[in-house]
């Protein structure tokens, strides 16, 4: 089960610009900056996240086609910013519950199973100094 459509622009209208002024600084909330896929315009996005020892999880309430998740997959990452901290990631992934579950707080993974979303994007944080140096030779 995933959220009507016509959320998606209550949300995109209404929502999401209330919700970028505090989601930053209240956990499980989050904003996810991504450019987008055909304009090259940067996005900031709420959404939920959960952090993970590797990276992040967040769960696709609205389905898998939303643009913040194909923006990041398009760009092979992004960024997350959550309690105050902004963290680059790569490697986006869309995945089944089965694949995220273990990257689920144990108290809600019951309450993620019944809700049988459509998936959930797993993206992992941005390596070391080394990787960051061979980024920027290419």
């Amino acid at each position: 089960m995933h959220l009507p459509r016509f959320l998606r622009r209550v949300n995109r209208v209404f929502t999401n610009p209330l919700m970028r002024t505090f989601a930053w600084r209240v956990p499980p909330l989050a904003v996810v900056h991504h450019v987008g896929r055909t304009s090259g315009r940067s996005y900031h996005t709420p959404v939920l996240a959960f952090a993970t020892a590797k990276g992040f999880v967040i769960p696709l309430t609205y389905g898998r086609d939303v643009d913040w998740a194909r923006n990041l997959l398009a760009a092979h990452g992004g960024e997350i910013e959550q309690s105050g901290r902004r963290v680059a990631l790569r490697s986006p992934r869309i995945v089944a519950f089965g694949a995220a579950a273990t990257r689920l707080p144990a108290a809600l993974r019951p309450v993620f199973r019944a809700l049988d979303l459509p998936g959930y994007v797993l993206l992992e944080r941005r390596g070391d100094a080394g990787e960051r140096a061979a980024r920027a030779s290419r």
